[in-house]
């Protein structure tokens, strides 16, 4: 009996040691230092994070509440020296009164109505009403909107978050606070550019600022954060390309102030720190504000605007006149002092992504004083396959102020102009541009032959 005495604990201790030990629970506490926020034109940013861990040695189970309910779970990482992690997972589900109800089908619950409290089983739901059997009413349904009821009960179940949360077995060697560094992608985040191009009196120079306006729905606020934003079109792995026009190839040119290279995109750190809360606008200065030349042109494009003259405005962007730096695309107001000095804005338009040396040019609106009009004058079979036409342009001036229209004519295919009445500009393999000027009060006509081979 004796020995047996000293066998049993003996025994209890062999098995203690064999089975696997609990993991210790633990909270990622956020550690002093700022975050890093690298922000993306497309609705995307890639954000760090220190983080300190209190951690036993062997395995503990990590939670941090509370992270942007748009993170990209897959490219999460938990980084630091002393530890490893062995298993992450991203928490979604998180609580709603729909989500409770189904989640407890078939289940017990409590509740209250009309001053008293009642007991069942939740059987079945649709819409607001539930079905429940309850239980001092053996064989009997009862249907309740549950808009009536006052309160409800049911059973604790870990299935379910009350907010995003990110959740990891660690496995360190030893116990005690330990730094991590959290990185993660995650979408609800972008930053677009805002111009804003004041015209002179003599319209012979804007006054042009830019602003970046990032724009945070994440679902998270950051807080006194470090912040860069990258200017460009970040292809992503499983994204349908861009359908619309292609974005001009950009050239070497110099950047705007503050921009550095990042691979093949402009890097933009903003000074200092900021908080960006959720839900919030927040505005940074970008560019200028600044004088640059400036000068009012006149398109008139038939095929596109039927009789309408467009007004475009045309900036240099020269090193050597004031700017020379690359410029995110984005939108650009224009304003000018209309009579009795109040300020006016006379047009908006979008620009790509523009570099050093590139003319800015900003379609402002139609022409009011200035109308075009196009007439085939005639049409011929020179060949079974070759064709001639003749066309006729007028543009006609019921202002007062002399003006100049830049004609753009498109032509497919293989063309060859055979007669003109002033001379043209090939802008490219379909496209050419005349030069009509027109006095106040005028008229004037340009007429063009052009002949297609098929």
């Amino acid at each position: 009996m004796a020995g047996f005495r000293q066998i049993v604990p003996t025994l209890l201790s062999m098995l203690l040691m064999a089975l696997p030990n609990a993991a210790h629970a633990v909270l990622a506490q956020r550690a002093p230092g700022r975050a890093e926020l690298v922000i993306y034109n497309n609705d995307l940013a890639l954000v760090r994070e220190p983080y300190a861990l209190k951690l036993s040695r062997g395995r503990n189970e990590v939670t941090l509440e509370g992270v942007p309910r748009r993170i990209d779970s897959t490219s999460v990482r938990l980084e630091g020296y002393g530890f490893r992690v062995l298993r992450q997972s991203f928490d979604y589900d998180l609580w709603s009164g729909d989500r409770a109800f189904r989640r407890f089908l078939g289940d017990s619950i409590g509740y209250r109505y009309g001053g008293r409290t009642y007991r069942g089983r939740l059987v079945g739901i649709e819409g607001d009403d539930l079905f429940i059997e309850r239980r001092d009413s053996v064989g009997v349904l009862t249907m309740m909107n549950r808009r009536s009821l006052s309160e409800l009960e049911f059973r604790s179940s870990p299935g379910l978050a009350t907010r995003p949360s990110l959740r990891w077995q660690v496995e360190s060697a030893k116990g005690g606070a330990l730094p991590a560094m959290l990185s993660y992608l995650t979408s609800g985040i972008e930053w677009t550019a805002e111009y804003s191009a004041e015209i002179d009196p003599g319209e012979k120079e804007v006054e042009l600022s830019g602003w970046a306006t990032i724009v945070n729905r994440t679902g998270t606020t950051y807080e006194d954060a470090k912040v860069a934003l990258v200017a460009g079109e970040l292809h992503r792995a499983g994204e349908t390309p861009d359908r619309g026009p292609a974005a001009e190839e950009a050239t070497p040119g110099a950047q705007a102030p503050g921009a550095q290279d990042l691979f093949a995109y402009h890097f933009y750190p903003v000074a200092g720190a900021m908080d960006l809360p959720y839900l919030e606008t927040t505005q940074v200065p970008l560019v200028g504000p600044t004088r640059v030349p400036a000068r009012r042109a006149y398109v008139y494009d038939a095929a596109r605007d039927g009789s309408r003259v467009r007004v475009r405005l045309e900036l240099g962007n020269e090193k050597s006149q004031g700017l020379g730096v690359t410029l995110p695309a984005g939108r650009v107001r224009v304003y000018e002092a209309g009579p009795g000095g109040m300020r006016a804005l006379v047009g908006e338009d979008a620009i790509g992504h523009t570099p050093a040396g590139e003319k800015v040019k900003i379609l402002a609106g139609t022409a009011f004083d200035l109308v075009g009009d196009k007439t085939r004058l005639s049409h011929s079979r020179v060949s079974r396959n070759v064709t001639e036409d003749a066309y006729k342009i007028t543009i006609r001036n019921r202002g007062e102020k002399a003006a100049t229209v830049t004609v753009m004519e498109t032509l497919y295919g293989n063309w060859e102009i055979t007669a003109k009445s002033s001379e043209y500009r090939k802008k490219d393999a379909d496209t050419i541009e005349f030069d009509v000027a027109v006095a106040p009060g005028q008229s004037a006509a340009l007429t063009y032959t052009v002949r297609f081979t098929y």
